[in-house]
């Protein structure tokens, strides 16, 4: 019995073990399964990453030429021809193609010379596929259309464009790019043929874009230089704007944008910045825009923006404010300009801090008697205080607004009356009696030197 007793619980003692090695097998098994799931669903979501990104081309990518003397004589025949990933190259010549629509990502590349020709009938090019590139290409001949706005470059509803060194001319717009993201426009200029507002294209024309880039291009001779409606994020530098009809650059609704070292010259009318906030406006240079109504720049319904380091020269208003809320103005240059700023009644809130205003007519004009503006540690070329503890800050507050400048600004048609006696003589009254002009537009703390 007791023999008999002690094989039993051997035989549990063993089965027991059994069960245990079985069950580890089984949870083993279990966690070598979740742990190959895991890398599975890790590679699917890397490759879904990589491939977003880095989109696969055939790797027979080739390069189709263009030439008179080759296969493919004509830039519509290559683009019918090639895949995704291929670059046609184009041999110098004029290519008369007409309409160029591009479905494929593909780069057209020109040798110097090479001339496309739209033959006046829609766009030049029509960018309808992303990764496209176009380089080193003249551009002419959009078509011409009351209902249509046909463009040398048009892009539409891509990501991942660029357009490099291209000369665009005669084309009613020069690039036109609705709802792009993340398309380069770089070292491009267009000349445009605008005769007036209504029948004239802007040089680029951005609708619905976001995170683009303008970099380096030349704009001249258009309706707008650049217009922006509906557009954020947007690098906007090193571009010269001159000679526009209407605008260097035109802001409609754009915010969270940044334009940095542009230069805006001989425009009707510099820049307008109108119905956004977050703007960035920096080393820029406004100059000669000049007319009856000129502005170097127009701030319309902005808020929570900054101009710095900006130079306004030769304009006839350099700032005309109207509506602006929060706005840093913060060391500019304002030199021989009518109007150095220009702030409507209903600006508020904004701070005008170590800028230089030189040889300007008016350095400031307003068409209300107080404010909730600020102006801080500004150097007036006009100011005539003085500095006994020789701390570079003037020891009486300067007054930035004068009589006449006031009144001017309410009733404008009394210009014509400038440096006439009467206004000489209301300008003795106005030293004898300063408490005639508003007194809240005073800089408290003017400097006594230029800011360099």
């Amino acid at each position: 019995m007791p023999l008999l007793k002690l094989m039993k619980t051997l035989s549990h003692f063993k089965s027991k073990r059994i069960d245990q090695r079985t069950n580890l097998n089984h949870k083993h098994h279990l966690i070598n399964n979740h742990i190959h799931l895991a890398w599975k669903k890790f590679f699917s979501i890397f490759a879904f990453i990589l491939f977003s990104i880095f989109p696969i081309y055939p790797l027979s990518a080739k390069t189709i030429a263009v030439c008179s003397n080759c296969t493919v004589k004509s830039v519509k025949t290559a683009i019918a021809l090639s895949q995704n990933g291929d670059t046609i190259k184009i041999q110098t010549g004029t290519y008369k193609e007409g309409f160029l629509p591009i479905t494929k990502s593909i780069t057209i590349v020109g040798e110097a010379g090479v001339v496309i020709d739209g033959l006046k009938e829609k766009h030049v090019f029509g960018i309808y596929s992303n990764g496209v590139r176009l380089e080193n290409l003249k551009i002419m001949g959009s078509g011409i259309s009351d209902l249509t706005e046909y463009a040398g470059v048009y892009a539409d509803k891509v990501k991942n464009c660029h357009f490099e060194n291209l000369i665009l001319e005669d084309n009613v717009y020069g690039f036109y790019l609705a709802e792009t993201t993340n398309c380069t426009l770089k070292n491009n200029i267009s000349i445009g043929n605008a005769e007036n507002e209504v029948l004239g294209g802007n040089g680029i024309h951005l609708w619905s874009a976001s995170n683009n880039k303008i970099i380096g291009n030349k704009l001249q001779k258009h309706r707008d230089g650049i217009y922006l409606e509906f557009s954020e994020n947007l690098d906007i530098q090193g571009n010269e704007s001159k000679e526009n009809i209407r605008y260097g650059m035109h802001f409609m609704s754009s915010s969270h944008n940044q334009f940095n070292r542009n230069i805006f010259k001989n425009n009707s009318a510099g820049v307008a910045v109108m119905y956004s906030k977050d703007i960035i406006m920096e080393e820029n240079e406004f100059m000669d825009n000049w007319g009856e109504s000129s502005n170097g720049i127009l701030l319309k319904d902005i808020a929570d923006s900054t101009l710095s380091k900006n130079r306004f020269e030769g304009n006839t208003i350099a700032v005309f404010a109207d509506g602006i809320t929060n706005i840093k103005f913060l060391n500019n240059d304002f030199i021989n300009n009518g109007w150095g700023i220009k702030i409507l009644g209903n600006t508020d809130y904004n701070k005008i801090i170590d800028n230089n205003f030189i040889k300007n007519v008016f350095d400031v004009s307003t068409n209300t008697k107080s404010t909730t503006n600020e102006f801080v540690n500004n150097y007036w070329d006009h100011y005539e205080g003085y500095d006994l503890d020789k701390d570079h800050i003037g020891d009486v507050p300067h007054k930035t607004i004068h009589f006449f400048g006031y009144w001017i600004a309410v009733y404008p048609f009394l210009m014509v009356l400038y440096e006439s006696p009467v206004v000489l003589f209301l300008q003795g009254i106005e030293k004898a009696f300063p408490i005639v002009t508003p007194i809240e537009f005073e800089d408290q703390h003017p400097r006594m030197k230029e800011r360099i």
